[in-house]
């Protein structure tokens, strides 16, 4: 074969190549993933992914937590939901080794903050241990839950449903234990769009959380898959609403936190890193300028972080001021809160 020749074939190969990989990126994965509701909550709620791995949930010490004791609750839809209770700093040296005592100590009087992590993981990942300690400095108990289907709680197909009413389970019980002690929900990532969803619902019911903090929100599950880094290449396909949108639409994955946090009553604390590149700070923005004009004497407050800080998206919990931020806006909320 002449040099010529070998060029043209090796040309007709990689342009080939290319062709298919693209008709993979445009076509393929696109229809895929419309016609398939669990791959679409797969890449949602990525409850598969359970780093660290080969989690002991028992020995919570393991992680750096000492004071924490480790336990579950059931729903009423008979679901099981692994939870760590973390104590406030000032009980430590008193009650740490009588983990007998943790539930009756909810009503001893400090803040009570129920940790709703996002997609993937569990409750030991690193940067969650790190906030509990931010919390417990504060001398607030916190509770990490993890939802139906992550970690060691009952493994069932995920749903927005699902873990919204896992959160709300985990409140309930919190509440029958606290008897007054003020109780605070700490949402992150997809966690916001869970524990706002919820705590609405609670108020619903007349229960009512004395604040909701809020760590990289966004609007709705809709705009947070449209700003997602990984649907960029889809953005501009006519389709893209079609074959992306509309399916997790129709799956009932809609976390409409605009939605649902209108006309609340809690006070709702909002932070968000100016270098999140999962979910971009404008959400978070748009978020709070909606809930803002919707709430009317209710508390709202917007803190962001300048991007040469680095907190990205999971690590607002090296601001050295977060726990004086946060012992702040629970002592207003308490403060303020209506008699």
């Amino acid at each position: 074969m002449t040099f010529k020749g070998c060029m043209k074939r090796t040309c007709y190969i990689t342009t080939s190549f290319f062709a298919i990989i693209l008709f993979l990126i445009f076509i393929v994965v696109p229809i895929v993933f419309r016609y398939s509701p669990s791959l679409q909550r797969g890449m949602i709620f990525l409850n598969y992914v359970r780093r660290p791995f080969n989690v002991n949930y028992s020995q919570p010490e393991v992680y750096g937590l000492r004071g924490t004791r480790n336990f579950y609750i059931n729903t009423n839809d008979n679901m099981t939901l692994g939870v760590w209770h973390v104590l406030p700093r000032n009980l430590l040296d008193k009650y740490e080794k009588d983990k007998s005592n943790y539930e009756q100590l909810l009503s001893h009087g400090e803040p009570i903050v129920i940790y709703m992590h996002g997609n993937s993981g569990t409750r030991a990942n690193e940067h969650r241990v790190q906030l509990y300690h931010v919390l417990r400095n504060i001398n607030c108990h916190v509770l990490a839950v993890d939802y139906r289907s992550y970690a060691d709680s009952t493994d069932v197909e995920v749903s927005e449903l699902g873990v919204v009413t896992d959160a709300m389970e985990m409140f309930k019980w919190t509440h029958k234990r606290a008897n007054g002690t003020p109780i605070f929900g700490w949402g992150h990532s997809l966690g916001t769009g869970i524990g706002s969803h919820a705590y609405s619902l609670l108020e619903k019911e007349d229960i009512y959380p004395n604040g909701l903090i809020l760590e990289a929100p966004f609007t709705k599950m809709s705009d947070e898959i449209r700003e997602y880094p990984l649907t960029k290449i889809h953005r501009m396909l006519p389709w893209f609403e079609f074959f992306i949108i509309e399916p997790v639409q129709e799956n009932n994955i809609i976390f409409d936190t605009e939605k649902h946090l209108m006309d609340t009553k809690m006070s709702i604390l909002i932070l968000h890193a100016k270098d999140d590149i999962v979910i971009p700070y404008t959400l978070g923005e748009k978020l709070y300028n909606h809930i803002l004009k919707t709430r009317v004497n209710a508390t709202t407050e917007l803190v962001l972080y300048d991007a040469h800080l680095k907190f990205g998206h999971k690590f607002i919990c090296k601001d050295k001021e977060l726990g004086n931020r946060i012992r702040k806006f629970i002592d207003d909320s308490i403060n303020n809160a209506p008699q």
